[in-house]
Parts: C-alpha cells; structure tokens; sequence
C-alpha cells in the first residue's frame, strides 16, 4: 500500500541523517605521508588479504600513470581521527608496496611492472627504475576519498560499505562485518577469529585457501554462533540475522564468550572423528544445509552426545541425516539461507539428533 509523501520523506531524512560522510581529493603522495605517519590504518586482519594478481597491480599502476581516475577509496574515521582503510585495500596496498613501503606485508614490497596493456614497454620496471618525472606523476594524481564519519550510525554505516562494493576483487560478507563492528571493539571479531583457528574445525570444512583469505572459516563460526538455541529469533535473512547477531554481541558487555566457546570447542570434538566429509554432498561440495543440520544437532544435544564412540555419530550422520527424506527435500527447497528453510533445518536436526 502506497504511503503518503510526507512519511516517505520523513523516513528518507532520517536515514539520511544517520549518515555522517564527508569527501576531499587527494594526491597518492599525501595518502603514502600520511600512512607513514600511521594516519591511516590498514587493519592487520586485512593486510595478509592483499591479493591482487601481478597482472591486476601493473594495470591499475598503468591507470594513474596515463592520469586514468580510479575509484575512490572508503575509510572510516576512528574516534581519534585517524582513518581506517575499509574499500580500496588492493588499490592503496599496491601503490604502498610499489614504493616499497607496505609495512606488515615486506616480501610483497618492490615489485616489477608486467606489460601495459596500453604502454608495452612498463614490463620490467620497478619504483626506483622508473624516471623520477614518472614517479612524481604516480604521487601526485588524485584519488577522492569518501569518509564515513566515527559517530555514524553503524548498521547505516554496513549497509553503505555493502552496496560501494563492487567491481574488482570484492569484501566478502564477513570482511564487511570485521570492518564496521571493529569501530566499536575488537573483541569479538578476535574471539571468531580464535575459534575459527581451530585445528579440528579447519581439518572439517577443509575450505580452499582464497576460502580463508576471505574469512569464511569465521562466517562459518559465525554463522554457527548466530543459531545455537536462537532458531526463535532467526526472522530475517541468514546474512541479516548474522550481521544483527554479531553487532548485538559486540555492543553486549556481558557477552557471555565462554559458553559459546565452549559448545563449539565441544561440538567440534566430537564430530572431528567423523572426517572431513562430515559436511559434504555426494559429489564432494560442501554443503551448508548439512553444516547446518550437523553442527546444531549436535551442539543443542551436547548431554547426549559427549563421550558417545565416533561410529554412533558416523551412523547418524551417513544413515540418517544424508539420507533423511525430510532433509533432502529440505535441501531441494528455495534458497539455501531463507528463513523457513533453516528454521526447517533446524527442527529436523532436534528430531534427528534428539535421541539416539
């Protein structure tokens, strides 16, 4: 039903105030002062995730050499004005580690250009070997730099950062959320980050390497968090509860990091017997509806289950969750991360995993 004009423009204006931004252009050169400075921040848990190829770095270094505009950056502002670097990780690192100066990350340091694809004769050269008009060139072109001000809303502040990116090599979910809810503390995006280290939970996922680098380990822990004994509250979109989930525990002082801890760790254990296939579909792709099915099943009937031999878990995981008819129809069913579906899932790991 079509609103009238005046709440329509309400509801816009206060969205709109919820969002702090301001925007300057800068040269290349004082972006590099001011990192060196430690002005701006390039968040250790993202630097290791600098992963543009030989190829995507000499192209974008070919870009601002032509005087090519590039995106805009998108830090976020601290409380003491320093900036933080959220969108633009692989552009800013490429330039820094061009001029040799990308500080957590050396070996990535002094690179060579490949071949231009409009100026050939680029291959081969590094920093030092290009002609100092070159090098100014580099430093003084342009970049705008959108800023998101530290006292603006932070789901405002998610939900900006969420649709600027796109194109190039973009923040997954979950690097969105370690960024935003970082401005508020740390603390809980280190707790995902310890469980996710995991040996155990590791060798079960088995996720790819471009997997971790882009934190799906920690989703996956997340993810699991967000729906131990809380099928109830799951009333939005698997992203959206878990975004709601984690900045609800990162606001909670008295965020009770023990117990989650502890059914995870114990979950783990006991399904780490049963193999890295625990969570996998018949033609070896992991799949999140058993993830899902298994992790809570588990960890919502820990008192039945502890101590249990690992071919009693085996049997309930191959005979009955794999082959559930209930489950696999489940799994045939819309998408994989509605509501319904994974309340479904949920219910029908209680009945599964209820008794033995």
């Amino acid at each position: 039903m079509k609103i009238n004009d005046d709440v329509l423009l309400g509801e816009i204006e206060s969205a709109r105030n919820n969002l702090k931004t301001d925007r300057l252009d800068m040269s290349f050169g004082e972006i590099i002062s001011m990192y060196e400075r430690d002005e701006i921040i390039i968040n250790p848990e993202f630097q290791r995730f600098y992963r543009w190829t030989d190829y995507q770095k000499s192209r974008f270094l070919e870009s601002v050499i032509l005087g090519i505009p590039v995106p805009p950056i998108f830090v976020a502002e601290d409380t003491n004005g320093r900036w933080e670097l959220v969108d633009g990780l692989q552009r800013l690192s490429s330039i820094l580690s061009f001029f040799g100066i990308l500080k957590t990350i050396p070996e990535k340091n002094n690179w060579q250009l490949e071949s231009g694809d409009i100026v050939k004769s680029l291959e081969g050269f590094s920093q030092v070997d290009l002609p100092m008009k070159i090098q100014l060139n580099i430093k003084r072109a342009t970049c705008r730099v959108e800023i998101i001000k530290w006292d603006s809303v932070y789901d405002m502040r998610y939900e900006l950062f969420n649709r600027l990116n796109t194109g190039g090599t973009p923040l997954t979910d979950q690097e969105i959320r370690n960024c935003i809810y970082r401005g508020v503390s740390s603390k809980f995006n280190d707790f995902l980050k310890k469980l996710a280290s995991n040996s155990k939970f590791i060798m079960l996922v088995d996720a790819t390497q471009q997997q971790v680098s882009e934190l799906y380990l920690e989703e996956l822990v997340l993810r699991f968090l967000s729906m131990t004994h809380n099928v109830k509250n799951i009333s939005l979109s698997m992203g959206q509860h878990m975004s709601e989930f984690m900045r609800d525990a990162v606001m909670n002082e008295n965020f009770n990091y023990q117990k989650y801890e502890s059914i995870f760790n114990q979950t783990v254990n006991i399904l780490h017997p049963c193999g890295k296939k625990i969570f996998r579909s018949s033609n070896n792709v992991f799949a999140t509806g058993f993830y899902d099915t298994i992790m809570i099943g588990i960890a919502e009937n820990l008192h039945i289950y502890s101590g249990v031999s690992p071919k009693i878990i085996q049997n309930k995981v191959i005979n009955e969750v794999k082959n559930d008819i209930v489950i696999r129809k489940i799994s045939r069913s819309g998408g994989n991360n509605s509501v319904q579906r994974v309340r479904n899932r949920i219910k029908e790991a209680n009945r599964i995993f209820g008794n033995r």
